[in-house]
Formats: C-alpha cells, structure tokens, sequence
C-alpha cells in the first residue's frame, strides 16, 4: 500500500567522527508501520570532509532486495508501481484477501512441517551468562572487491562462497557450531516491478567442520548450491517464516521450530555507485537489534550473521555477533572478524 505521508530527512547538525556509532544510533525501536512510522532517512557530515546517508526501515514494510529497490528508484525518480487506492470499502476488502492468502500459505507450511517433522532437533550447549548490560556487538569491514574476488577464486570458489565460510569459520571460533555448520542463506523471489514487502526465502546450507578447516571454498560452494536446489524443490520449505508470526501462540507453541541456523549470510548484492551525482565509497547493509537483550537474543540463535554489499571498487562485510556469553562485545567481535579475513589473506579497514 502507498504511504500516507512522508518522514522528514533527519539533518545531523554537527559533523560525525564515529560514522559506525551513528549509524547504529539511527535505528530505532519506535517503528510503527500501521500509524505510519515504518522507516527513516538521515544524513550527517564527517569530520574528513564527506558525508553518510542512512535509511533505516522496519522489516514488516521492506526486506533488504526492497530497501536496495527503493534506493535505486529514488536515485532515478522512478516511483514504486503501487497502485493507488479506490475508497475504502474496496482497501479493506483487498487486505482481507490479501491476509487471508497469506494465512492459507502460513497454515500450509505449518501443516506440512507437522507432517515431516521425524525427530527433535539437536540441542546446542547452554552459553556462558552474557556479561551485565551486553547489547548486540555490530562491525564493520570494508576492503577492496577485487581482491576479495581473486582471494575466493584462489580458495576454488565465489567471493559468496568466501563470505559463507569465513561467517561459518568465526562462529565455530566463538564456539558457536558443531561438527557442522548450519548456514542459512536468504534467497530474493523478487521480480522486476514486484513491490511485496518481504519475498526472501531462506535455504539452509550444512557446512562441515573439516571442509571450512581445510578453507575448502570448491565444497562450499558445491554445498550451497545443493541448499539453494533443495529450497527451489521443496514447496513447503520455501515458504516465508515470518509468515508464522499470523497463527496464534498456541498454535505455533505445538509445531515443530523452524530449522535452526547457526549462521545468516546474505549477499544483498550490488549498490549504486552513486547518488544524487555523488560518489559512493562504502555502502553497508544491516538487520539491528534494536533495545534487545541476551534473554531475547537468545531465543533468536546463538552464532552471527552477517551482510555483504558490494559498491564498486570496495566490498563491505557487516556482522553482528547473536551470542550472549560467547561475544562478549563489538572489540571481541571485531577481532574475530578481522583475524579470520587476514587468514585468507584478506586485509580489512574497519569502520
């Protein structure tokens, strides 16, 4: 549905030093997409004579494919092909079939998780107690493309493959994983002027200890391809999680949890090299945690996921570290993931 209104562009009245710490100081836990709050955009000048632009959106209105969307079509002054309303008897009765599809697909996937469901899933260790106040660590790294891109083809895989097994490898680091890694790997169904909210799917890859050991990029590679080919054959598993947040809690207390990952990797892609007639130097992608503390963290995994984007000359790797009581902060997840991209012989700027 087209907004209502718009938010007003957030102008930071004084240069920044920290660009990562105001970044991470533009999210927000106030969204609230049904009273028109669902995103924000805001813009501060740096100290060494640049700039930063953060948009910042709730993940009900928009998935990372329709956040990178919305960038290119503002840069352009394309407008997103909604249509517009006719009165509101005719709205209420689109979003009733709309919710009703979406409901049907939910009770589908659960129906069908109930009936495959053989066994329990493996329990991991309880982690240490988190340290008091522990918040959500967030880095960032940045290095040149090209060198990310010979360093995988040296390994015998992708620069996606790479990041796949280097997130895996720091997790198992922390002593997040097992003898195998579960990776899940967010797949984009959007079309060229598809303008759903969400369309990620998420294929889940098995990662052997042994192989992301033997920096073995060739398997990697083989084995998320074998993810991807069981997420495109599975009509249950390829329907959206999030669409489990529509049953009612007692419903989905009684179903069978989602398959766990140890690891989220999402390769959001290629951004613009510019905007606005500007050069962009770095671009990053992020899913925060906003006001999040290690009970709830807890009950989302126990690993890291992380973010890779792309703006021409420079490639940027986002992490943040779901691991209360291994992680301890954003230091040791920092050091973390630069000693595991030196290993590959990777060497990295962090913001």
């Amino acid at each position: 549905m087209r907004a209502s209104g718009r938010t007003p562009l957030h102008v930071e009245p004084e240069p920044v030093t920290d660009v990562l710490g105001w970044l991470d100081g533009r999210v927000s836990a106030d969204f609230d997409p049904a009273a028109g709050r669902g995103w924000e955009l805001s813009f501060a000048r740096t100290t060494d004579g640049g700039a930063v632009l953060s948009l910042v959106a709730a993940h009900a209105i928009a998935d990372g494919a329709a956040l990178l969307d919305a960038v290119v079509r503002a840069d352009g002054g394309t407008p997103v092909p909604v249509a517009e309303r006719d009165g509101l008897i005719p709205t209420v009765l689109d979003d009733l079939a709309d919710g009703g599809r979406q409901l049907r697909t939910a009770v589908r996937w659960a129906v069908n998780r109930q009936r495959g469901e053989k066994s329990s899933p493996p329990t991991r260790p309880v982690p240490p107690q988190a340290p008091e106040g522990w918040r959500v660590p967030h880095v960032v790294v940045e290095c040149g493309s090209d060198e990310l891109a010979r360093t995988a083809a040296a390994h015998g895989g992708s620069v996606n493959s790479l990041f796949v097994a280097a997130l895996s490898r720091i997790a198992a680091a922390a002593g997040c994983a097992g003898d195998v890694v579960p990776a899940a790997l967010p797949v984009s169904g959007r079309e060229p002027g598809d303008a759903r909210a969400n369309s990620t799917r998420i294929a889940v890859a098995g990662l052997d200890r042994s192989v992301l050991e033997e920096q073995d990029l060739a398997e990697v590679k083989a084995e998320c391809k074998r993810a991807y080919q069981r997420l495109a054959a599975s009509s249950s598993a390829a329907q959206p999680l999030a669409l489990l947040q529509m049953l009612p809690d007692a419903v989905v207390r009684r179903l069978p949890p989602p398959p766990a990952a140890t690891v989220l990797a999402s390769n959001v892609g290629r951004l613009p090299g510019e905007l606005c007639g500007a050069p962009v130097r770095s671009a990053s992608a992020t899913a925060h945690y906003p006001g999040a503390g290690p009970e709830e963290v807890a009950t989302i995994g126990d690993g890291v996921t992380g973010w890779l984007s792309d703006s021409g000359e420079r490639s940027t790797i986002s992490v943040c570290g779901l691991a209360p009581g291994r992680i301890s902060g954003v230091e040791e997840l920092r050091e973390l993931v630069v000693a595991e991209l030196a290993s590959w012989g990777v060497v990295v700027r962090a913001w």
